[in-house]
């Protein structure tokens, strides 16, 4: 598989007193660099400090329009946190170039997994990783097309390395942000910036991915009721966000207005997870890579899943399957594939 972005992106090697120009004397790199530290150490400090305060605010029972107020206070925070990672990032690449004497251009990724959050993801990516021809990027996930797309399209190719030849052929490099599959603006915005790029899927069966997300928000302090209370007020609210993520035929083919399909794989996370070995030898066949077989210490999984699933109570686990019924059979008639769930 071959980008035409990154064959152009390697010969076009901007000049070196430009680059020096712009990224200042090495000891004002180093300056700024020492104080976008200080600055993100700050902002963890404060984003830590918020949670902890929205978790004594649940408990001390704090009226609910404070709480979201300070609810989107620490999400305005995050941004930030994921901002100044960003920068940070790139003046320390900044600093390596002038201590090296030669500019890194940085590229753009082959591939991107886009989702779904709790579906193993992360344990994919690092996988995919170990693959001699596949080069990670500074961070799995970059937020880039979700969080981040105003901080520019040269912010984002720093994030990853250039190609290298290896073996007789060119190694590739992508991210895994499961958030981008929901994004509404995602799939334009990086139908504009990677346009040739492979996107990956990992779809988990949707009353499980509720139960984690449910689950995920008691652990953190968000959620008090009980799991059955959650399941009855979200079946009475259409728009609920969780049950809307659960309709996987949707986020789809609103990528597919953007991307072919053979520019998309649709993995089932359960298969990964019980037959990895089968999951790793389709993606790497759609990736365009050499067969690798990963050490077996590689291949445990480590993802957080917990043991919650098995305890859904089956009469509330039937009705989330009953409402999500008619959405995976939408699912399955257009992926030509039934997932089972």
């Amino acid at each position: 598989m071959t980008n035409p972005e990154r064959d152009t992106v390697s010969d076009a090697v901007p000049d070196v007193e430009q680059q020096e120009a712009r990224a200042g004397t090495p000891k004002q790199v180093w300056q700024r660099k020492s104080e976008q530290e200080k600055k993100l150490k700050l902002k963890k400090k404060k984003y830590a400090q918020l949670k902890k305060e929205l978790l004594a605010a649940k408990d001390s029972a704090e009226k609910s329009d404070r709480i979201r107020r300070r609810r989107q206070k620490a999400k305005n925070l995050q941004h930030e946190v994921l901002r100044l990672r960003l920068k940070l990032r790139n003046t320390v690449r900044a600093a390596r170039e002038q201590a090296e004497g030669e500019p890194e251009v940085g590229t753009l990724p082959d591939f991107v997994i886009i989702g779904a959050a709790k579906g193993g993801t992360t344990f994919f990516y690092n996988l995919l990783i170990r693959h001699p021809h596949v080069e990670s990027a500074a961070f799995k996930e970059v937020h880039y097309f979700d969080l981040l797309f105003d901080e520019g399209t040269e912010a984002y190719r720093q994030c990853f390395p250039l190609p290298r030849w290896k073996d007789g052929r060119k190694t590739i490099t992508g991210e895994a942000t499961p958030g981008y599959l929901f994004h509404p603006q995602a799939p334009e915005r990086m139908a504009e910036i990677v346009p040739q790029a492979r996107l990956i899927v990992l779809l988990r069966n949707p009353v499980d991915l509720f139960y984690s997300s449910y689950q995920h928000r008691v652990r953190k302090g968000q959620e008090d009721r009980s799991f059955e209370q959650t399941v009855r007020a979200a079946l009475n609210n259409p728009h609920e966000v969780r049950l809307v993520r659960g309709i996987y035929v949707e986020h789809l083919l609103r990528w597919r207005r953007f991307f072919s399909a053979e520019q998309m794989l649709v993995l089932k996370s359960e298969d990964l997870f019980e037959r990895p070995h089968d999951t790793l030898k389709r993606t790497l066949e759609f990736l365009d890579l050499p067969r690798w077989e990963p050490e077996v210490s590689a291949l445990r999984s480590k993802r957080n899943k917990g043991d919650y699933e098995q305890k859904i109570d089956p009469t509330i686990r039937r009705r989330l399957e009953d409402y999500f019924e008619p959405h995976n059979r939408r699912l399955y008639e257009y992926l030509g594939v039934d997932f089972g769930w």
